[in-house]
């Protein structure tokens, strides 16, 4: 006999998977922000820009945030949140 799927249930778990990985992507762009902060105050200009390090600390703080944006856009779909995009993400991430 086939399952049936519950696709109400699979929908609420991907939403739930989705704030999870928010959440995450948040940490780690801090983390990375905070990393290339520490850079700045004890390398040198011509270290920094000769740093593989250093160079994909800065990708991964923008891919974080384009990441962050994505989710928080999927998250959006089908609630009033979509009215205002992200907002609230957006100052936070602003914030830090």
């Amino acid at each position: 006999m086939a399952k049936k799927l519950d696709t109400g249930k699979m929908k609420e778990q991907w939403r739930h998977k989705l704030m999870t990985l928010m959440g995450c992507v948040t940490h780690a762009q801090v983390v990375a922000d905070q990393a290339i902060g520490l850079a700045n105050r004890f390398m040198k200009y011509d270290e920094m820009d000769d740093s593989d390090a250093v160079r994909t600390v800065e990708n991964l703080s923008c891919v974080c945030e384009e990441a962050m944006q994505v989710i928080c856009k999927e998250l959006a779909k089908g609630t009033r949140f979509q009215e205002t995009p992200c907002k609230a993400a957006e100052n936070m991430v602003k914030e830090l």
